[in-house]
């Protein structure tokens, strides 16, 4: 009778502790989502270079550019904006990515915020995460990544490289402030001197 006593004390015990830490959970949750907000706007820009764009062709699959935000405290991204001089190439599929820089780069989201982007001039580019995107404070680069673009374009354009087919590029506005940058998938993210000039919107925790 005294082991049977002694052992659903110890479960009780045991269920006791994971409820507290379930609950010890849900109030770190709270304490991020209820705490104190405000509607806030991070700018990866810098200054903007005058008459200057970045160059995508079609052969540059897996290429990713980008701009640097740092945030001090919790914050979920609600909408990331960029601006594109022109798309001559076709439709193009971008893809948006966010590294923690302060944790070697870990991959922020579990896939890529895909953009369709027609062609056409001057455009301003919106898009909205999904599902609940909240990074926590450090520093990230959100990186804007060309994932693909119409085939025939593509192959028209490894035919006549260095000839006027060459012309056919997705644009981007230029700024002058630190970010990084990435050739291809298989290559590491590298420092570099330029930025796309992204504009991140969202809510930051207190």
């Amino acid at each position: 009778m005294k082991k049977i006593c002694i052992t659903l004390i110890a479960l009780f015990l045991a269920c006791a502790q994971q409820i507290e830490a379930q609950e010890a959970h849900q109030l770190d949750e709270l304490v991020i989502i209820d705490g104190k907000k405000k509607h806030k706007k991070m700018f990866g820009t810098g200054v903007k270079i005058p008459c200057a764009v970045a160059s995508l062709t079609p052969d540059k699959r897996g290429y990713e550019v980008g701009s640097t935000i740092k945030t001090k405290h919790p914050f979920e991204v609600e909408e990331i904006n960029f601006d594109i001089t022109s798309n001559s190439i076709g439709d193009v599929t971008l893809g948006i990515e966010i590294y923690n820089i302060s944790n070697n780069f870990s991959r922020t989201l579990q896939e890529p915020l895909l953009i369709k982007v027609p062609v056409g001039k001057k455009q301003e580019i919106s898009v909205q995460p999904e599902k609940r995107t909240i990074i926590e404070a450090g520093e990230y680069f959100v990186a804007i990544k060309f994932i693909d673009c119409v085939e025939n374009k593509e192959k028209e354009h490894s035919e006549n490289s260095g000839k006027k087919n060459e012309r056919e590029a997705l644009l981007f506005p230029l700024y002058l402030k630190k970010s990084y940058i990435r050739y291809s998938s298989n290559d590491s993210i590298e420092r570099c001197k330029i930025n796309m000039g992204l504009k991140i919107r969202g809510i930051e925790y207190k």
